[in-house]
């Protein structure tokens, strides 16, 4: 028995310096600072850190500081993050559109026929989204790098406490968020004003926390660190300040915005035990596409302090202690017992709910990210997010739906500039307004104003659901149109015919929402052709037009103009009959298909069309025609015209680059091979009849619209034609 008390007091005696050293640890608290893209470089300051065992206490940041700290703080290995943003795409997170497959069909067609920019109108005043981006992507990327905390709303109790840094812009002040959704405070702790549209929580409106406090070295010592490690990643951008000239409005902005920051964040840095200040003057905040350059800078200089940083590292077991707590999954399985949707004012809840298929039961995050891209691409939010409220031992899944402010009544701008060389140019200008959610059903009214050199149109359209689902509806339409239209023979311009028409359109449809629609229905109304120059003298048409239609389209692109996969096919029919009151009997129906695949950079784009008038003869105005860039190389738009047309185009598009997201989005190498014809009589349609075209070019997505230079030489003709495109297509 002595034997054994003194063994007890022997091993005692050893623990109690184990303890008391335990004790006595210093408890370190991580401060990263903002800096944009910059911000990188905190994931390679972080592998650092963990190679020199160096436990983080707490751990706070600014902007992309406060998203690197958050994501450390829900458990995310240094490597995991580098991982995730190498493989973002930094430029459709920052280009913050809905994906093009994933918008509802009438905001497809907005989509492919108006400029990026949307205003509002209402009250008679125009209004404007107050960012550039409105954060949709970015917020569905933030809540898949946090869902190993979903339904923790302490950020105390996160596997490191936490804080990000937001600005209150009501109250001028700077805010440091402690609790609430991790994933949205670390979106308004990056709200950049500007750049992204600002974060409402709580009755406050925060942007970027920068403003005032971009390293927040006294939030994390409050928070009981008795060591600090700041990491400043915008100490040589302000350095290489004081060597640039400023010719840029984006640099002399830039600058102005750091010179206000600086004194703070030097004032905070005095603070700190320990500054790692990366080498980043070679690159900059706005560079999202060089993280692979930008993390590897943060090693290099937490590298250079080793000797510093050895005086915080803990032993093996204090070490692997630490690690087990960051690293902690928080992997119960989620089940979710209700489905809700908050926020929505103005659109039905159960318009809104036919988009989600998230239902009871354990937790699908790719259904609920779909659900996300369903409701977002309704085209009425500005942001729809998700959150998950414990309820129980299971939890409540929230929709956060944010209605835009500056709806429900929206302005569009389009425009377009098509010139071929040897031929009349193609200019036209485009304002749309379109007044949504008209009642419970979401009806719309859409009136489009088109002025140009050789056409000129006013339409206007009632769309109107029939059911809360909306697969039903019916829609009437007025359109007036006067254009003119060049008559070739050869490759000369012989006559120019100016074609009017006033028709009024009904039509019973069925949506496929974001796949597409099906609409037939009957058309009445008015149409004159008038050729009024040229060598040879043309008959007038002058007659009333009343027959069927018939329309489908099906669009699963993911782009409108520069697609890389997907299919788009479309079917118009019309069906002009006397017995009716028109002025002619004839049949017209068309159809094509464009099935695009891509592997890395190279996109191949298969597209086959044809046209036929079932043995009648059409009235110059609704003949086929073909030509143009975009229809058969080589030729001018409407060169070749008749009753009956096939077309067979492969191209190919080469991704030479891309644009920075406030200017657009790819540049491209284009090539395309045409094979085809039309033809006035059936008897003459042969495949051995067919010209053929080649066609190179240049291509840019840009803000404004596509950008295209090529030049095109047709079999037939002896000559190259220049063709050069800017803006929409409409």
């Amino acid at each position: 028995m002595h034997k054994w008390f003194i063994i007890i007091l022997l091993s005692l005696a050893t623990a109690a310096p184990l303890l008391h050293a335990e004790q006595e640890r210093p408890k370190i608290g991580l401060v990263l600072g903002g800096g944009g893209a910059l911000g990188f470089a905190h994931i390679g300051v972080l592998k650092v850190l963990e190679e020199q065992q160096i436990p983080i206490d707490y751990i706070g940041g600014t902007s992309m500081g406060a998203i690197v700290a958050g994501m450390y703080a829900a458990g995310m290995t240094p490597e995991e993050m580098e991982q995730s943003f190498l493989e973002l795409d930094w430029w459709e997170v920052l280009r913050d559109r809905s994906p093009h497959q994933y918008l509802t069909y009438r905001r497809k067609e907005e989509n492919k026929r108006f400029m990026g920019t949307e205003f509002g109108l209402n009250n008679r005043k125009l209004m404007f989204s107050p960012g550039m981006a409105r954060g949709q992507k970015l917020n569905n990327v933030l809540e898949t790098f946090t869902l190993n905390c979903a339904g923790i709303s302490d950020f105390d109790s996160l596997n490191i406490p936490y804080r990000a840094i937001a600005t209150d812009l009501r109250k001028g002040e700077s805010v440091a968020l402690k609790e609430g959704s991790l994933a949205k405070a670390m979106r308004a702790s990056m709200a950049v004003p500007g750049a992204f549209t600002p974060v409402r929580m709580d009755g406050r409106v925060f942007v970027d926390g920068g403003i005032y406090n971009n390293i927040p070295v006294d939030v994390v010592k409050s928070m009981g660190a008795d060591i600090i490690i700041a990491v400043d990643v915008g100490a040589s951008g302000a350095a290489k300040g004081e060597q640039k000239d400023f010719l840029t409005l984006g640099e002399v902005i830039g600058r102005t915005y750091s010179i206000m920051q600086r004194p703070n964040q030097e004032k905070q840095l005095k603070n700190a035990d320990l500054v790692i200040a990366p080498d980043l003057m070679d690159l900059s905040s706005s560079q999202f596409h060089k993280a692979a350059d930008i993390i590897p800078r943060g090693r290099i200089a937490a590298n250079e302090l080793k000797k510093e940083l050895s005086a915080y590292s803990a032993d093996d077991s204090t070490y692997a202690a630490f690690l087990k707590k960051q690293r902690f999954k928080h992997d119960k399985q989620i089940i979710v017992d209700q489905v809700n949707v908050v926020g929505n004012d103005l659109v039905s809840e159960k318009t809104i709910r036919y988009r989600i298929k998230s239902e009871p039961g354990p937790l699908d995050l790719s259904t609920v990210n779909k659900d996300l891209l369903r409701m977002h691409g309704m085209g009425n939010f500005q942001t729809v997010t998700y959150d998950l409220h414990p309820n129980g031992e299971n939890y409540d899944l929230l929709y956060l739906t944010q209605e835009k402010f500056w709806g429900p009544g929206f302005l569009h701008f389009g425009l377009k500039f098509d010139l071929a060389s040897n031929a009349s140019m193609l200019w036209s200008l485009l304002l749309n307004y379109t007044r949504t959610q008209m009642n419970d059903y979401g009806g719309e009214l859409r009136i489009a104003l088109q002025a140009g050199g050789l056409q000129r149109l006013i339409q206007t359209e009632w769309y109107q659901p029939i059911s809360s689902s909306g697969v039903f509806f019916f829609s009437p339409t007025l359109r007036a149109e006067d254009s003119d239209i060049d008559l070739y023979h050869n490759d000369d311009v012989i006559a120019e015919v100016e074609h009017q028409e006033i028709l009024g359109m009904l039509d019973l449809g069925i949506s496929g929402f974001e796949f597409g629609e099906f609409r037939v229905g009957m058309i009445g109304g008015y149409v004159w052709d008038e050729g009024h120059s040229g060598i040879i003298s043309l008959g007038e048409i002058n007659e009333p037009l009343i027959g069927l239609t018939t329309r489908l389209r099906f669009d699963q692109l993911d782009d409108p103009v520069f697609p890389t996969k997907g299919a788009r096919i479309t079917l118009d029919g019309l069906f002009s009959t006397d017995e009716l009151g028109s002025g002619q009997n004839f049949d017209r129906l068309e159809a094509s298909a464009l099935v695009p695949f891509s592997i890395g950079r190279h996109t191949v784009l298969p597209k086959i069309s044809a046209g036929t008038s079932f043995g009648t003869d059409l009235p110059f105005y609704s003949t086929f025609h073909l030509g143009g860039q975009d229809s058969f190389a080589g030729y001018a738009p409407y060169q070749l015209f008749g009753n009956y047309y096939g077309l067979m185009s492969l191209g190919y598009r080469y991704r030479l680059g891309q644009l920075p997201p406030t200017l657009g989005n790819g540049l491209f190498a284009l090539a395309r091979f045409d094979a085809g014809n039309t033809w006035m009589d059936s008897d003459d349609v042969d495949i051995t009849d067919l010209d053929y075209g080649t066609l190179l070019g240049l291509g840019a997505d840009t803000v404004i619209g596509r950008c295209i230079l090529s030049v095109g030489k047709a079999k037939e003709l002896s000559h190259l034609r220049i063709y050069f495109s800017i803006g929409n297509n409409f």
